[in-house]
């Protein structure tokens, strides 16, 4: 039985996603090797086009650009700055206390 599940979501998977941000994740390794080869967004969107994807050139290109953002990592909140120990932050005067995990407490 949880053969039959496997093979139906194995049968899905490899089905042609409806939406069409999904359909434009699926082929976006494809249209990263062609940008890279050469080829312009429109151009690949022509040769697209011509294989009955219905989707507008303006769709197309902000869904691309918007599956290209979603894929790249973001930097951390303090990427670039330099911490400071909190003896540092702290007000003159308070005493500081470090625990093994590296993290101070304020005493």
């Amino acid at each position: 039985m949880q053969k039959d599940y496997r093979q139906c979501l194995d049968e899905l998977a490899g089905a042609v996603p409806k939406r069409k941000a999904a359909l434009i994740r699926s082929l976006l390794p494809g249209i990263e090797t062609a940008l890279m080869c050469g080829h312009g967004l429109k151009e690949i969107w022509v040769a697209l086009a011509g294989e009955r994807l219905h989707m507008s050139y303006h769709v197309f290109h902000k869904t691309v650009s918007r599956s290209r953002n979603a894929r790249k990592p973001t930097a951390a909140r303090s990427w670039g700055k330099q911490d400071k120990p909190l003896e540092a932050q702290g007000p003159q005067g308070q005493e500081w206390r470090q625990l093994k995990s590296g993290t101070h407490l304020r005493i």
